[in-house]
């Protein structure tokens, strides 16, 4: 992917991933509850307790804080005539190249939080699977799903 012509996420999709992570990820702070409710504090269970207690409020501060941006700034995407380029991931970079000729249809969908941050994301169809672009602003992302539509009927036409 030529890094000159990626565009990135909006910012705001940070403070999306980080609501949605701290909302999905606050049920693992119940697991020590649930295990003292089974066993007690009795000899080594107040450890057990207060490890899972630590290890488990350790995550959920680090996904919260840290992972929405480091997320962010490994998100990119470019679109051209010929294919879409999607580039993500923070330990393990992926790199998906989608040909325009095998786009089968564009989505752009929005949840509450996305709502709420005036963002949505775009998700495009192929026969085997489908590929999403998260966190656009609203009217990057109804861009780009018509953008990816014309490209593709135009790849359409070429075959």
């Amino acid at each position: 992917m030529d890094k000159q012509f990626s565009k990135k996420l909006s910012p705001r999709t940070i403070g999306a991933w980080r609501w949605g992570s701290a909302a999905g990820n606050a049920v693992f702070l119940a697991v020590p509850s649930v295990y003292y409710s089974f066993f007690g504090l009795h000899e080594y269970h107040l450890w057990i307790v207060l490890f899972l207690s630590l290890l488990f409020l350790t995550y959920w501060v680090l996904s919260f804080l840290v992972i929405p941006g480091l997320r962010w700034k490994n998100w990119r995407y470019s679109i051209n005539e010929h294919e879409i380029d999607l580039l993500r991931g923070v330990l393990v970079k992926t790199e998906t190249l989608i040909p325009l000729s095998r786009v089968q249809h564009v989505d752009t969908s929005q949840g509450p939080l996305l709502r709420w941050y005036g963002l949505s994301s775009v998700t495009i169809s192929t026969a085997a699977t489908t590929h999403e672009i998260p966190g656009l602003d609203e009217v990057i992302a109804d861009r780009v799903r018509r953008q990816v539509s014309t490209y593709a009927r135009l790849a359409e036409e070429d075959v």
